[in-house]
C-alpha cells in the first residue's frame, strides 16, 4: 500500500514538472488580462508624451488590452527610471522615453537604476535635436551666428542633463559662442518662451516643434544629424555648413522592467511591431513628420549597449 502511495506521489511530481517545463507560466500564457500602463518620463504636451499617446491606441489594438498613459517627468525622468527599476516584471508596466536620456542621467548623478537592466521591447521613432529661433529674428544660420559672436544670447534649456542639453553644449562648443542657459520644465515651456520672444534660441527634438514651425512662430536653422531629414529637407545639418558635431539621435521606444519573462516580451514586441506598421499609424506619424524607427528587442538591446561608450566619451560636456 505504501509503495503504491509512493508511486502515486512520484507520478504526480513528474506530471507537475512536465507541465512546468513544457508550458509557459500562467501569466505568460494568458497575458494580458488587465490594462497595461505606459510610464512617460516627460510632462504632458511635449514630443515624448505626444508620441506615446499616438502609439497607445494602436498598441491597444494589437495587444488586446487597454493601454493607459501616466506622466512622470519629475527630475527629467530620473524619478520614473528609479521607480521602474523596481517594478514587477509582469508586462503591465512599460516605460516610454527618449533614449539615451537614461544613460546620461546614470552617468551624471547618483542614480538608483541601470538602463542595461531594463528589458528592451521595441523602438518607435528616431529624430535629432535642432536649433530653433523665433521666426521674426534670424532667417539663416549665418545671421544667427553673427549675432551670437557679437553678444551673449539666452538659450532655452528643456531639461538639465537631457539629450537636448548635451546637443546644445556640443553646438556651443563647436561654434565657440557664449550663452546664458535658461532652464524650463520640458520642451513645451522652452518652445513657448521662444515663440513669445523671451529667449533667443533653444535646442530640442524637431518633432516637438513641428506645430510652432507650421504656424510660422519659430524657425529651425540647423539639425544636429548626419544627414538631412526627409521631412525637413530645407534644414541644413552641421556638415552642410562646414561644422563637425557628434550626432546623438533621439530614439523613442518601449521597455519593460528588469527580468521580464521572454514570453511576455514577445507578446509586447509583436504587438508593437504591428502597431508601427498599421497604415493609420503611419498616416499619423507622417502628419506629424515623425520618422518611424522600428527596431525589435535584440536590435534595441544592441543599440543600448553601443551607446554607453559614446555617452562616456562626452562626459566632459555633461559636467558643464
Amino acid at each position: 500500500m505504501f509503495r503504491t502511495f509512493e508511486k502515486m506521489i512520484v507520478l504526480a511530481l513528474m506530471l507537475g514538472l512536465s507541465v512546468f517545463f513544457l508550458c509557459p507560466t500562467g501569466d505568460a500564457a494568458t497575458y494580458p488580462t488587465k490594462p497595461v500602463r505606459i510610464i512617460v518620463t516627460a510632462d504632458v504636451g511635449g514630443g515624448e508624451d505626444n508620441e506615446a499617446r499616438g502609439l497607445a491606441p494602436f498598441l491597444q489594438k494589437y495587444l488586446g488590452a487597454n493601454v493607459t498613459i501616466e506622466n512622470m517627468g519629475t527630475a527629467g525622468g530620473k524619478v520614473a527610471f528609479e521607480k521602474f527599476q523596481k517594478m514587477e516584471p509582469d508586462g503591465y508596466n512599460l516605460i516610454f522615453y527618449t533614449f539615451p536620456k537614461s544613460v546620461i542621467i546614470e552617468m551624471t548623478s547618483k542614480a538608483a537604476f541601470r538602463t542595461k537592466d531594463y528589458t528592451p521591447v521595441h523602438t518607435v521613432s528616431n529624430s535629432y535635436n535642432s536649433l530653433f529661433v523665433n521666426a521674426d529674428h534670424w532667417k539663416t544660420f549665418d545671421e544667427f551666428l553673427k549675432a551670437a559672436k557679437e553678444k551673449t544670447l539666452s538659450a532655452g534649456l528643456s531639461g538639465r542633463l537631457s539629450i537636448s542639453h548635451l546637443a546644445g553644449l556640443l553646438a556651443v562648443d563647436e561654434l565657440k559662442i557664449k550663452v546664458n542657459w535658461v532652464p524650463f520644465d520640458g520642451a513645451a515651456g522652452s518652445l513657448a518662451s521662444l515663440a513669445g520672444k523671451h529667449i533667443d534660441f533653444t535646442v530640442g527634438v524637431i518633432t516637438t516643434a513641428t506645430s510652432l514651425m507650421q504656424a510660422g512662430k519659430i524657425r529651425c536653422l540647423m539639425m544636429f544629424g548626419d544627414s538631412r531629414d526627409p521631412f525637413f529637407p530645407e534644414v541644413p545639418v552641421p556638415k552642410d555648413l562646414g561644422y563637425t558635431m557628434p550626432s546623438i539621435p533621439a530614439v523613442r521606444g518601449l521597455e519593460a522592467p528588469p527580468k521580464t519573462p521572454p514570453a511576455i516580451v514577445k507578446v509586447l514586441e509583436e504587438a508593437c511591431a504591428k502597431a508601427v506598421k498599421d497604415p493609420a499609424y503611419i498616416e499619423w506619424a507622417n502628419k506629424r513628420k515623425t520618422t518611424i524607427f522600428a527596431y525589435r528587442a535584440p536590435e534595441y538591446a544592441k543599440l543600448i549597449a553601443e551607446t554607453y561608450p559614446r555617452v562616456e566619451g562626452l562626459q566632459k560636456y555633461l559636467k558643464e
